[in-house]
């Protein structure tokens, strides 16, 4: 069933000349009230009024030193909308001694209805004394037609009151005028979406609110948005136009000239380049999957996920975009990219996975091997040409590397570790038995995905089946919680394969500082090969002037990392991102850096892939 709503407005006209105001009814003044339960005599809102309901009417009299005679009230209303003949009802019918007489004039569309009220008109008092000249003379209801299904703004007009006297009609011409004629009522905004987005605009901005009337028009920054569209009383949208770069005012203008200011409400922002970023380790170091269990995914050892998010030149999301992935396999063994094809040893790939709905892509890899494999390595690449918020493309790129080994063989009896009192950690294992074992290489992790090498080989004893035991005390801790180990044996062919990862867990004293070096070193890069960057570590022993450089194979100065730049005792690190003196990306290939810290000269060799 539909709600009417009419909000009222009374202007009550008072004449304060009593001289033409004979009789029993000198002096008095009138006003009308249409909300009961209020009383107020002034500004009232009548709602949820269906078809078939009634619009109460209050007539109030004040100031009068007496009263007598009947009571007309002379009102005009539609007659489309309400009951004309039945219309006015006295309530409480047992306050009045005397009926009620209504009448109709034609007035066009609307029509003049009366009310009147006997010689009797004003209530009763408990005490059936004579009634006071201040205060209620009566109520009658207004009525709405059954059949209403819409109804527009409506106007009652309360066009006068009259009192007769049993001597002397007292006509009280324009005493009291009510106005009906509810507004619409203003529109709210509880919400847009986007809250932000480029200067160039050109996005669909979408409004949230109540109230809000078709034709009506929106502003953003004082500039017009355009290809306004009205979904509902409650929702439009809108094309966001140009802006300058700022937090701004939103504004909903509807037809009637009521508005709505969000203040600051939406942001221009400046040019929005698109990004392409890892959301998963970059460098990974596994174990072979057992053979025959590479090519699917089933949770196998080899598994490992590479993953990257890509928001586009507005700053969202960018769903449906197509990410390419290049894999290039450097070992000897193949890796599978799982649900998307095989990569043969030193061949390559390429495939495309469209970003989601959150804007991710990604790839799942895998090898297999048994204890005859050799080492494989691959180098991904996620990359993508999007346009930025000025319609400008860029080329974007992310680098993954993963390596695959053969597992430590069985002999390898146990693996622990322990922090020492001194703030280190002593790692011990055991063998049952070895062959041609030249040593075990010790890798290092602080989140158990990118592993570096740490200290000296400890040699091994070649072939044996004796029970052998080993030891290797790391203390140069980084500071973490937690530190992760594994081995590496080295057999005297070069063939390398690798343990099972152990787990540390550093006592709450450990790592309160770094020992300062007792010797000067340069310290292999990682990740190697690398791609787009990698990290260049050197120990100093003593306070010196430091030049780092880089050299192609040539021997040509490609960047200096470190120029004659005084540095004293500890232990440091430089980025090099494989970009030459001027910026610009240099090729695949070899490279060397050399550290020259006073007396101290060490050279080590890099591997970029591009």
């Amino acid at each position: 069933m539909r709600d009417f709503k009419w909000i009222f407005i009374v202007a009550l006209l008072v004449v304060s000349s009593s001289a033409v105001y004979a009789g029993l009814n000198s002096g008095a003044t009138f006003s009308v009230d249409l909300d009961p339960a209020e009383g107020d005599q002034g500004l009232a809102e009548i709602s949820g009024i269906e078809p078939g309901g009634a619009v109460p009417v209050q007539i109030f009299v004040q100031n009068a030193e007496s009263l007598g005679g009947g009571l007309k009230v002379t009102f005009t209303l539609n007659p489309d909308v309400f009951n004309l003949g039945s219309t006015a009802a006295l309530a409480p019918s047992a306050a009045f001694s005397s009926g009620l007489m209504v009448g109709a004039l034609g007035l066009g569309l609307a029509s003049a209805t009366g009310v009147e009220l006997g010689a009797s008109f004003l209530p009763k008092r408990s005490d059936d004394a004579a009634p006071k000249g201040d205060g209620l003379l009566g109520t009658f209801n207004l009525t709405v037609k059954d059949d209403i299904a819409a109804v527009e703004d409506e106007t009652i007009v309360i066009s006068g009151i009259q009192l007769r006297s049993n001597a002397t009609e007292d006509v009280f011409s324009d005493v009291a005028t009510l106005s009906v004629n509810p507004p619409a009522p203003a529109p709210t905004v509880a919400s847009i979406d986007p809250v932000s987005g480029s200067i160039a605009g050109g996005g669909t901005l979408t409004v949230t609110g109540a109230n809000l009337q078709d034709g009506a028009t929106v502003t953003i920054g004082g500039n017009a948005a355009t290809d306004v569209a009205f979904v509902d009383a409650t929702s439009l949208t809108a094309t966001i136009p140009v802006g300058a770069e700022g937090a701004v005012d939103v504004v909903v203008s509807n037809p009637d000239g009521q508005s709505v200011t969000l203040a600051g409400g939406y942001e221009y922002l400046g040019i929005i380049e698109p990004t392409l970023t890892a959301t998963s380790a970059t460098d990974a170091s596994l174990d072979y999957s057992v053979v025959g269990e590479g090519a699917s995914t089933d949770g196998s050892a080899g598994e490992v996920t590479f993953s990257v998010s890509f928001t586009d030149g507005t700053g969202a999301a960018g769903e449906g975009q197509a990410i390419s992935w290049a894999i290039t396999n450097n070992g000897s063994e193949t890796v599978y990219v799982l649900g998307e094809g095989e990569v043969a040893a030193d061949g390559s790939l390429t495939v495309e996975v469209a970003a989601g709905a959150d804007g991710s892509s990604s790839i799942s890899l895998d090898a297999e091997g048994d204890k005859s494999a050799g080492t494989t390595s691959i180098a991904a690449v996620a990359s993508v040409t999007a346009a930025n918020s000025e319609g400008v493309d860029a080329d974007l790129a992310v680098s993954f590397a993963a390596t695959w080994e053969v597992p430590v063989a069985a002999e390898l009896a146990s693996f622990a570790g322990a922090v020492t009192p001194d703030d280190g950690v002593l790692l011990q294992w055991t063998v049952a038995s070895q062959s041609n074992n030249l040593g075990w290489e010790v890798f290092r992790s602080t989140d158990d995905v990118a592993f570096e090498k740490v200290g000296d080989l400890v040699i091994g004893d070649g072939t044996s089946d004796e029970f052998k035991s080993y030891s290797f005390t790391d203390g140069q801790l980084p500071v973490a919680d937690v530190l992760y180990y594994y081995l590496k044996q080295v057999d005297l062919d070069g063939t390398t394969a690798r343990s099972s990862v152990i787990e540390v867990v550093l006592a709450a004293t450990a790592v309160t500082q770094q020992v300062l070096p007792t010797a000067s070193a340069l310290q292999q890069n990682y990740p190697n090969p690398f791609n787009p960057e990698t990290t260049i570590s050197f120990d100093l022993s003593a306070e010196s002037v430091v030049t780092l450089t880089v050299y192609s194979m040539t021997g040509q100065l490609v960047r200096t990392l470190a120029d004659s730049k005084t540095m004293g005792a500890g232990q440091y690190k430089s980025v090099w991102d494989g970009r030459d003196e001027n910026g610009a990306k240099v090729g695949s290939g070899v490279y060397f850096y050399q550290l020259n810290a006073g007396d101290f000269t060490a050279k080590k060799k890099m591997t970029l892939l591009q």
